[in-house]
């Protein structure tokens, strides 16, 4: 099952197969203080509840498949739009929430939040059960400081971080519940784009969507370096040289993967939340999902 999410000032959530079919979970939702919500990152957690980055409120949204809101963690001092206490960078604010994952649940549920923005506590671990949390630095840097994460991906014992303000993407090894250490971290060619999504596969290897004034979707091999296109920008007349899909303005990434690069299938979200492309490790298409299933 794949969720999608898009914003203007209200956010909406909807599900599909990975075929394009519209599923039965479909719902919207609103901030009353900050007067809109976004939908910058979404995650499921084992009781099969949605956990949401809303960017816009400032907090960190939880579902149900029906749309019932059950939690919600951050949010403090957003009114009407004002940053107030919520800006501050420490550890237990969360600033901008851009992604989010989660293991376990009830008690043992586990939350890793990314904010946006240059911050020294933009990635955090949050346990809201107990109130605790910490933050994982930068680069293994106690006093470094992310420069604009977008996006996030933990598969594993691995952990990646893609950073738009510094083209980069850091490596971590560990689990959510234990131990996170920085083992290193890579640059994204300028020629390709910003790093805006990155989706681990599995055995060593990255997946970074880029944007801006090019739109990709590249593969890193387990130390870092450049080893293949899956989709170049379609308004780039030698697109269809690394295959048949090609990707515009990307913005996130969800891979289901499968025996192979052939079968396995990746999900690009690109036209701000408008079409959600299929495809290939290897680079074949299999399609897009247009708008929300109308």
């Amino acid at each position: 099952m794949l969720y999608v999410g898009r914003h203007e000032l209200t956010a909406e959530v909807a599900s599909f197969d990975l075929d394009g079919r519209p599923l039965e979970t479909r719902f919207r939702f609103r901030d009353e203080d900050a007067g809109r919500s976004t939908v910058d990152g979404i995650d499921v957690d084992a009781d099969r509840r949605l956990w949401i980055a809303d960017g816009a409120a400032r907090r960190v949204r939880c579902f149900t498949l029906f749309g019932q809101e059950v939690a919600s963690v951050g949010g403090d001092g957003v009114h009407g739009g004002e940053r107030g206490a919520a800006a501050r960078d420490a550890r237990g604010e969360l600033g901008v929430p851009v992604d989010v994952r989660v293991t376990g649940a009830d008690d043992d549920l586990t939350l890793l939040v990314a904010s946006g923005d240059r911050r020294r506590h933009a990635l955090q671990v949050l346990h809201p059960a107990g109130g605790r949390g910490r933050s994982i630095p930068p680069l293994g840097d106690p006093e470094g400081r992310f420069e604009r994460i977008r996006g996030l991906d933990h598969v594993g014992h691995e952990l990646a971080v893609c950073e738009a303000g510094a083209r980069r993407v850091q490596i971590f090894e560990g689990e959510l519940t234990g131990r996170l250490v920085f083992r290193f971290a890579f640059e994204v060619p300028e020629g390709l784009g910003r790093p805006e999504a990155v989706a681990l596969v599995g055995d060593g290897r990255v997946v970074v969507a880029t944007r801006g004034d090019a739109s990709n979707v590249v593969v890193f091999d387990a130390g870092g370096r450049l080893v293949g296109r899956i989709a170049q920008d379609a308004a780039d007349p030698s697109a269809h040289a690394f295959g048949d899909a090609s990707v515009d303005q990307p913005s996130a990434l969800a891979l289901d993967p499968g025996s192979s690069d052939r079968e396995s299938r990746l999900c690009v979200l690109a036209r701000e939340g408008e079409r959600v492309q299929v495809v290939s490790l290897a680079g074949r298409s299999f399609g897009a999902i247009l708008g929300f299933g109308g």
